[in-house]
């Protein structure tokens, strides 16, 4: 009988579990002695499903144990294909002391193959196999690891500072774990460490750490995307109703496009979205939306996320697509329970309600939730071949670019998702910091995305070729850069540009910024002493010249004497700005009157450097 078949009273299961890691238990573990229950399921009446015990070969964990985004071969550890009985005992000592001091099984999975791949590696040597773990064989490890490459995009690379380190980083839990061990002999690196082994150390290390490795999804990609997906949002009533298999899926991807770019979720949290799960609030006039899911990274139990109302549209929608899914699913769970099927219970209760169901062809049309693979590898890259793009579209780009137009929401430049990202402001910002049931780890990403807009905000200040003007600030500003003696006294521009831009505060008065760390409220950027405008504002200076060069065709029986010289004032004031910034206003008010006396849309109008 295998052990998946075992239900146990509570007093069987305790006398049968395997024990935690300890030294009596060790000497079990190096002599292949130690045995009992590793992974099961607690039923609802008290008694457990065994699921695997420590002496097989595949150790197989509960869906609950998974994130929502996790299939059910990731939820098994193999460790059958691990030829010499050693290195298996070894391999399954070190698993099974990670997985009591609670690593995630996506964790657990990857130091396994990390392990396979260095005992792979010892096996190919007699001499390694023979010498076993010692300081000599693990410097010959990194000779290895170092030769190596991975693909990425086609492209052939070495492998990163941060997969050598983990690859090292197996060495030592080996050395940590089984001194006990023949094959152990002594520490891989005397007075270094796996990251050092790797390059992450010192300068290195703090670059690596404070560099970005996940793109912004480009707006040239992002918005035909956004363009696209958005239509299938509009015409849903229509696929729902047509039922093509075709269309339901690329529906089925739109709404998930759009709860990744609107919420800032990874792809398991929206995986583990339920019909219906959400609620609003309303302040300041504004509605915000909270979705309530279940973030298995960094959070026990339910979280919510703020979002936008077609965030809300999406899950609704995807509740609909699936409602089939879960009609077959409750038959199903019916059946399991006739058959006492535990697992089954367990694995379809667990995603039962959810709104990214799908049916497995390959598996008598079982139902599953949707795999985070599956998204990431497949659904996302067809949706940039919908639009004609080549960009390697994947789940975790969203996060960045979500916190990245957040922020530049917040700091006045709605950019190209206006209508979806208007609602985002120090008002959203201020939520996540106080509000404890929402993603502390997005706040922190928002933070760091706002530090990096800010500083590349204030380094274009600094540069030669950058037009600024405004008020005292702006003159301070163009003096210090181009003072050639100042810059000497540093070591280079750039850490001239750090010591002074570190104490500058920085906040969006829409038409510029303002450096005044107190509640300056003037509005009036370009004048103002803390004020400062730049060529990111030119667009909004270029509508208000637009909009004055109207009314001044009204003329003075449509809005007066004083009207007109408001306009002409407020005309001057458009010019000196946008001159101040290098436009070639004459051309650019030349081209607005032609505009205006043909009757044409004046949108995008071309603005001329001068």
């Amino acid at each position: 009988m295998s052990s998946i078949e075992l239900i146990l009273t509570e007093a069987e299961f305790l006398t049968q579990q395997c024990p935690k890691p300890n030294d009596t238990v060790l000497e079990q573990a190096v002599d292949g002695s130690l045995t009992g229950i590793v992974t099961y399921i607690k039923l609802a009446n008290g008694e457990y499903q065994t699921l695997s015990r420590y002496e097989e070969d595949v150790w197989v964990h509960p869906a609950s144990k998974g994130t929502k985004a996790t299939n059910a071969n990731q939820l098994k550890l193999n460790f059958a294909t691990i030829s010499d009985a050693q290195m298996k005992r070894m391999t399954k000592w070190v698993t099974w002391s990670k997985m009591k001091e609670g690593l995630a099984v996506g964790s657990l999975r990857g130091s396994l193959n990390r392990l396979k791949g260095y005992f792979q590696w010892v096996l190919n040597s007699d001499t390694t196999a023979t010498h076993g773990l010692t300081a000599f064989t693990s410097s010959a490890y990194v000779k290895h690891v170092n030769a190596l490459t991975s693909k990425q995009n086609g492209e052939v690379k070495p492998l990163t500072p941060e997969t050598k380190m983990q690859k090292f980083l197996s060495l030592e839990y080996l050395y940590r774990n089984c001194k006990a061990f023949d094959f152990v002999k002594e520490h891989p690196w005397t007075n270094s460490s796996a990251s050092e082994q790797a390059g992450r150390v010192g300068e290195a290390r703090k670059e690596a750490q404070n560099k970005s490795k996940t793109p912004i999804i480009p707006d040239d990609v992002l918005i035909p995307l956004c363009q696209f997906t958005k239509s299938y949002l509009d015409k849903a009533d229509d696929i729902l109703t047509s039922a093509k298999r075709k269309e339901s899926l690329l529906l089925r991807d739109s709404c998930i496009f759009w709860l990744l770019l609107t919420t800032g979720m990874r792809i398991h949290e929206v995986l583990g979205i339920k019909r219906g799960a959400y609620r609003s609030e309303t302040k300041d006039d504004t509605t915000f939306y909270y979705i309530e899911t279940v973030s298995e990274k960094t959070h026990t139990g339910l979280a919510e996320w703020i979002a936008p109302e077609i965030a809300t549209t999406a899950i609704d929608i995807l509740g609909r697509l699936i409602t089939p899914l879960q009609a077959q699913l409750e038959r199903d769970l019916r059946q399991a329970k006739a058959s006492n099927d535990h697992t089954e219970v367990h694995r379809l209760e667990e995603i039962s309600g959810h709104i990214c169901l799908s049916k497995n062809p390959k598996a008598a049309n079982q139902i599953n939730l949707l795999s985070g693979t599956t998204i990431t590898e497949h659904r996302l890259p067809n949706l940039c071949k919908q639009i004609g793009s080549d960009w390697n579209l994947a789940a975790h780009q969203f996060r960045r670019t979500f916190a990245n137009y957040a922020v530049h929401s917040e700091l006045g430049d709605l950019r190209a998702l206006k209508d979806h990202f208007k609602h985002w402001s120090i008002t959203m910002t201020a939520l996540y910091a106080f509000n404890n049931d929402l993603d502390a780890e997005l706040f922190e990403e928002l933070l760091r995305e706002k530090y990096l807009i800010e500083e590349e905000i204030k380094q274009d200040w600094f540069e030669l070729d950058t037009p600024i003007t405004g008020g005292d600030m702006a003159q301070k500003i163009m003096q210090i850069r181009e003072d050639g003696e100042l810059i000497k006294a540093f070591a280079s521009h750039a850490a001239m540009v750090k010591a002074f831009t570190a104490s500058i505060p920085i906040r969006s008065v829409g038409i510029g910024w303002c450096t005044n760390d107190g509640e300056c409220k003037c509005g009036k950027p370009d004048s103002c002493e803390s004020g400062i405008v730049d060529k990111r504002h030119a667009p909004y200076w270029t509508g208000m010249l637009v909009q004055q060069m109207k009314l001044l065709r009204l003329g003075v029986s449509d809005i007066g004497e004083a009207g007109i010289a408001n306009v002409r004032k407020g005309m001057e004031r458009c010019e000196k700005v946008l001159t101040a910034l290098g436009f070639d206003v004459e051309a650019m008010m030349q081209e607005i009157s032609q505009k205006i006396a043909q009757g044409k849309d004046i949108e995008g109008i071309e603005v001329v450097n001068a």
